[in-house]
């Protein structure tokens, strides 16, 4: 497989509906949903993260600030046939450096049921109880990053 390029950018980037076109398929059609994740974004402040493939977008992640040490880590996706390779682990490191380098300490994240342990290997810790969010059982999980 060729290397993966990871990209951040905002919501004025053209890559910007691509990274949508993958949120909406993995995300939401996957689950027979009908909600469109554009309107989950916060464009004023949301940090948009791609991995490319020979200029396709096999993997998207949003970083939301939350307050000046804490970020959200949202709608994480890789496209279906990509998923086991080990790129959503890779997005969410790419996520984390990026989250260090901004100064953040630590990143929040509602992890639906069937992710909980893919986020558990990557040092995320449980929060709570599980909740509802689009009709699908979500937990809160929390990571703190260690400064270099």
């Amino acid at each position: 497989m060729k290397k993966i390029e990871f990209i951040s950018f905002t919501h004025s980037s053209p890559l910007y509906n691509e990274s949508l076109m993958l949120r909406n398929q993995v995300l939401i059609e996957s689950v027979g949903r009908s909600e469109n994740c554009r309107d989950f974004d916060f464009p004023e402040k949301d940090i948009y993260i791609v991995g490319v493939l020979n200029d396709k977008i096999i993997a998207t992640a949003i970083m939301t600030p939350i307050d000046q040490t804490s970020v959200q880590m949202r709608q994480v996706a890789v496209l279906k046939k990509f998923q086991r390779q080990y790129i959503g682990s890779k997005i969410v490191k790419k996520f984390e450096d990026l989250a260090l380098k901004k100064g953040y300490a630590e990143i929040i994240l509602h992890a639906r049921d069937t992710a909980l342990k893919f986020y558990e290997s990557l040092d995320y810790k449980t929060e709570g109880d599980f909740f509802y969010e689009i009709d699908i059982p979500h937990i809160q999980m929390r990571k703190r990053l260690n400064k270099v």
